[in-house]
C-alpha cells in the first residue's frame, strides 16, 4: 500500500511545516491573550473559540507562504464560512477544526469534498468481471490536526499532527506527530532544526605529527 504521509512529504516543502508549528503556537497565544483581555468570563469561552479557529487560519496561511506555496481561502457550497487549504502538485491540505482528541474531524460538507481524492488509497471491491474506471491517483487530501487540553493550559496546542483520512471520514489512512513528519526530511537534523537547510557532516581527515627536536620555531 502507498505510504501517503511519504507522498506528502516529497511535495511539500519542510518549511511548510516547520513554519505551521511555530504559527499555530502564536495563534493559539494570541487567541487566549485576547479572549482573556477583551472578554469577561460568561463570554471568555466562546470567543476564545472563535479567536483560535481565524488565527489557526491565518497560521495556514502565513505556513503556505512561508514554504512558498499556494494557499487559497475558498468558500463553502452553499456559501456560508470560508476556509483555508494548501494545494500544491497534487497534494491538498485542509485543516480540522479545534478538538479535544486526534480522531477524524466532524464530516462537514467542505471536508468530505476534500477527504473523497483519497479513495484510491482505499480501493472498493468490485464485481471482477465488470469494468470498473479505478479513482484517479494524482491528488491526495491531508489533514492538519491541532487540538486542545480542555481541562487544562489552553495557550498552546495540545497537540500537532498530520492525518490522512479515509475517503468517507471514518478513520485515518495514516496519522502521524508533527515532530515525526519532519523528521522523516532526509539530511536534516530534527532534534536541532533551525531551518537553515540539510546538516553537513565534514569528517577530518588531517593525520597528527609529532615535531622533531631538530626542527626550528618559526621567526
Amino acid at each position: 500500500m502507498t505510504d501517503p504521509i511519504s507522498q506528502i512529504i516529497e511535495t511539500v516543502p519542510r518549511e511548510f511545516f516547520r513554519s505551521l508549528v511555530e504559527n499555530l503556537d502564536a495563534a493559539f497565544v494570541r487567541a487566549d491573550t485576547m479572549a482573556r483581555q477583551s472578554f469577561s468570563e460568561p463570554e471568555r469561552i466562546a470567543m476564545s473559540g472563535q479567536l483560535r479557529h481565524a488565527f489557526c487560519e491565518d497560521a495556514v496561511r502565513n505556513a503556505a507562504a512561508a514554504g512558498g506555496i499556494q494557499s487559497v481561502a475558498g468558500f463553502t457550497e452553499p456559501a456560508g464560512a470560508r476556509f483555508s487549504f494548501v494545494a500544491h502538485r497534487g497534494i491538498n491540505l485542509i485543516r480540522s477544526n479545534i478538538q479535544s482528541h486526534c480522531g477524524t474531524p466532524r464530516p462537514s460538507r467542505f471536508r468530505r469534498q476534500f477527504a473523497v481524492m483519497n479513495a484510491w488509497l482505499r480501493p472498493i471491491q468490485t464485481d471482477l468481471f465488470k469494468a470498473v474506471q479505478p479513482p484517479p491517483s494524482d491528488e491526495l487530501c491531508g489533514i492538519i490536526v491541532a487540538t486542545i487540553n480542555r481541562n487544562g493550559d489552553q495557550s498552546l496546542p495540545a497537540f500537532v499532527g498530520l492525518g490522512v483520512p479515509f475517503p468517507d471520514l471514518s478513520g485515518w489512512l495514516a496519522f502521524e506527530p508533527i515532530h515525526q513528519v519532519m523528521a522523516r526530511y532526509q539530511g536534516f537534523d530534527a532534534e536541532q532544526d533551525v531551518g537553515l537547510g540539510p546538516v553537513v557532516t565534514v569528517t577530518d581527515k588531517a593525520m597528527p605529527r609529532l615535531k622533531r627536536k631538530n626542527e626550528g620555531s618559526e621567526g
